[in-house]
């Protein structure tokens, strides 16, 4: 250890630097204080100092205080030797900095002894620094007053300054002044109180990057009288906080997913789901932690799956694919899932996560879409079979009416004929009705007859009920009319009668269905009805004496996919659309049921007050007088030939044409000399739409009217804005033709 001797005496100071120096001190003698600062300046600064009191010029007193103005991580250990030893000159060294006395003349053992105690003093305190220094966590020490005693190398790389740029000053030399400000504040408080106070917070390094600091404030004591500094350590959790907030970041999204997530440990049992899994199976976190999956597996599946699912995970590969799931209240729901393990850095495997989507719904709007593919194929096959349907009724209904002029009403065969144009007026509506129920696009609304939907309605339903169930009706027939749509209100009664039969089953039973005018007088009917206005309205009731159904069920019925019926006979879809159907109209049901009993289904829509008291027309069999010049186009022979000798017959003079091309070249010849144009719309070459336009270019006030078995529109447009033509559907009613020529004729003569 190198030692620094301040000595005047010639002779004491040679004797004390043989004496250190035979001890195995490295010695640096000086014979004055001056000498000795200047060598204090030049190099390495010793670890102890020997320094003679009373010397000429500086004296070993002022020598020791300039000593303590040096900024060294390690002080110089300061022994005075002095002849004095009064009370005041022992304060007055020690005041000065130093730290120990030996009082002249002395003992050379005593000398080296207390050496020996500042080189130990010496060689701890450089130990602690080095220690202190060793520590990754910033940390300073600073006197009462706020000045910075020392400081840590993470401390000084921390603020961006040297510890000789730290010592001896305060926070404002390399703090903001707000920063330095609250940190002089709370080392008051520190101070004050005497007890420490840890912080937390996000801290701006000198490079700028913000750490978040937890920082302890110790106060040191030199007495009971209070503290005479303070030690500051703080701990850089900037790693910590970035991860618990990218861990809560995950938490919130595995929360929030829409996904359920189930992770269970290494057995399988289930340590964590998140809210999607509450929702979708109805099971409580709270009741499936500690429980395993096993808790809502199906019976869909045999053990083998199972067995075969669990080897995969288990060998440490992911299983992926579609499986049925059992909800709390023991539904049946699908989902989409990917199962795989979770393993530590040694790839050892710790818990396994199943990640699983609820497609229920996607399969069942799959199915509808597949059943609306199927029902849209129907209709194209109805409406290409009306087609041809309708062209022969047409051929029908025409001889039938040419047989008739030529017989006396009186005749027997003349009855006859009038039923068969009876019975092909049913057949003509029972080829709408097909064609309007196989129709997807939606219809707009119109003054419609409930008596004779509910007729048709069950005529359909009725190919289908078992021979044992009877049918009871009580249809008010001047019930009145309501505001809606005639197929949208067919594909109520087909609906709740087909659920009313399935109800019944193979037993013995009755389907009753009635219609009568009611009038509520409030918001309230009975206990049945609400949130309807007061008013005059139809009530139509579905009753059956079938199974019945239990309270928990009724609450159901009219949600979307749910149903009580087996796998292939239903898919929930149909209560719903009815329910969708009746608000759209205006109107409410309600359903009443008991179990054993049977059910029944009460409608109610809004009357039409003026339509109330029509009345039904009868079929006109007369025959109406006509004149003017036709052209008539259709593709069918039978048609063409047929209707040219019953319009003749009316009195009109007939063109034919088999197809719109040919009957395009007959007009342009002769515009002028038509007075009407009858089209077919259905033909080869050139459509009825695509003639009509054509010939209303040459003749603008040409009466023009299309014909077909199946079109209401054409081309995207409406047939009643094709300017001049009107529509008129097959099976043609010639009379009805006749009397919509003439008016048009009438009209532009």
């Amino acid at each position: 250890m190198k030692i620094l001797l301040v000595e005047d005496n010639t002779f004491s100071r040679t004797l004390l630097k043989k004496t250190l120096a035979k001890a195995g001190f490295d010695v640096i003698a000086a014979e004055s204080g001056e000498t000795a600062w200047e060598e204090l300046q030049k190099g390495e600064v010793p670890k102890l100092a020997l320094i003679d009191w009373m010397m000429p010029g500086m004296s070993g007193v002022e020598l020791c205080r300039k000593i303590r103005e040096i900024d060294t991580a390690s002080p110089i250990y300061v022994i005075l030797l002095t002849a004095k030893s009064a009370k005041d000159d022992v304060l007055e060294g020690f005041a000065a900095g130093a730290d120990d006395f030996i009082k002249k003349p002395f003992d050379s053992g005593e000398l080296l002894a207390r050496i020996q105690v500042g080189r130990r003093l010496v060689e701890q305190q450089a130990l602690l620094h080095c220690l202190i220094d060793s520590i990754p966590d910033p940390i300073y020490f600073k006197d009462n007053r706020g000045l910075y005693l020392g400081c840590n190398k993470a401390y000084a790389k921390f603020v961006g300054k040297k510890e000789s740029e730290i010592i001896n000053r305060t926070n404002s030399a390399f703090m903001s002044e707000n920063e330095a400000r609250d940190a002089h504040m709370e080392d008051f408080r520190v101070l004050a109180n005497g007890t420490p106070v840890e912080t937390e917070g996000w801290k701006t390094g000198v490079d700028g990057n913000e750490v978040y600091l937890s920082t302890l404030k110790t106060p040191y004591l030199e007495s009971a009288g209070g503290s005479t500094g303070m030690i500051g350590i703080s701990r850089d959790l900037t790693k910590r906080i970035r991860m618990e907030q990218e861990v809560k970041r995950l938490a919130v999204a595995v929360e929030q997913s829409t996904e359920s997530i189930i992770i269970t440990d290494v057995n399988g049992a289930i340590i964590y789901v998140n809210a999607a899994f509450e929702s979708t199976t109805g099971y409580a976190s709270t009741e499936v932690i500690g429980e395993t999956p096993d808790l809502f597996r199906s019976d869909k599946y045999e053990n083998e799956f199972y067995q075969k699912l669990v080897s995969t995970i288990s060998s440490g590969s992911k299983w992926e694919g579609h499986i049925s799931s059992c909800r709390k209240n023991g539904a049946l729901f699908d989902v989409e899932a990917i199962i795989y393990p979770i393993r530590d850095d040694s790839d050892k495997v710790l818990s396994y996560v199943a990640i699983s989507r609820d497609i229920t719904q996607e399969i069942a709007i799959e199915k509808q879409m597949r059943q609306t593919q199927k029902m849209t194929a129907i209709g194209e096959l109805a409406g290409g079979v009306s087609h041809d349907f309708n062209n022969i009724l047409t051929a029908i209904l025409g001889y039938v009416a040419l047989c008739m002029n030529s017989v006396e009403e009186d005749d027997k065969v003349y009855g006859y004929l009038k039923e068969i144009v009876k019975a092909g007026d049913r057949a003509t509506k029972l080829v709408r009705q097909i064609l309007m129920f196989s129709r997807q696009e939606e219809q707009g609304f119109h003054s419609v007859a409930l008596p004779s939907i509910l007729r048709d309605s069950l005529s359909m339903v009725q190919t289908t009920i078992n021979p044992c169930i009877s049918v009871e009706t009580d249809i008010a027939e001047q019930c009145g009319s309501v505001f809606g749509d005639t197929t949208q209100i067919q594909q109520i009664m087909v609906n709740l009668c087909t659920n009313a039969v399935h109800a019944l089953g193979k037993e013995p039973g009755t389907l009753s269905v009635s219609l009568k005018q009611v009038e509520l007088l409030g918001k309230k009917h009975d206990e049945r009805v609400v949130d309807l206005d007061p008013g005059l309205y139809a009530c139509v009731t579905v009753e059956d004496t079938g199974s019945g159904m239990p309270p928990e069920i009724m609450e159901r019925i009219f949600e979307p996919y749910y149903t009580t019926k087996k796998k292939g006979e239903g898919t929930g879809f149909g209560l719903s659309i009815v329910h969708g159907i009746v608000r759209k109209h205006r109107g409410y049901i309600a359903v009443e049921s008991e179990l054993g009993v049977g059910s029944t289904f009460s409608l109610y829509l809004p009357l039409l007050i003026e339509t109330a008291e029509e009345e039904r027309q009868a079929i006109d069999l007369s025959t109406p007088e006509g004149f003017g010049r036709l052209l008539f186009v259709d593709d069918d022979d039978l048609v063409l030939s047929m209707g040219c000798e019953i319009l003749e017959s009316f009195g009109y003079s007939v063109l034919t044409a088999t197809n719109g091309a040919r009957a395009l070249e007959i007009f342009q010849r002769d515009p002028d000399g038509f007075d009407a144009l009858i089209s077919d719309y259905s033909m080869p070459e050139m459509n009825g739409h695509e003639l009509i336009s054509e010939c209303l270019l040459l003749k603008p006030s040409l009466p023009a009217i299309l014909c077909s078995g199946y079109m209401e529109k054409v081309d995207g447009e409406s047939l009643s804005e094709l300017g001049h033509a009107a529509f008129i559907p097959k099976p043609l009613d010639w009379r009805e033709l006749s009397r919509i020529l003439q008016q048009e004729i009438n009209r532009q003569a």
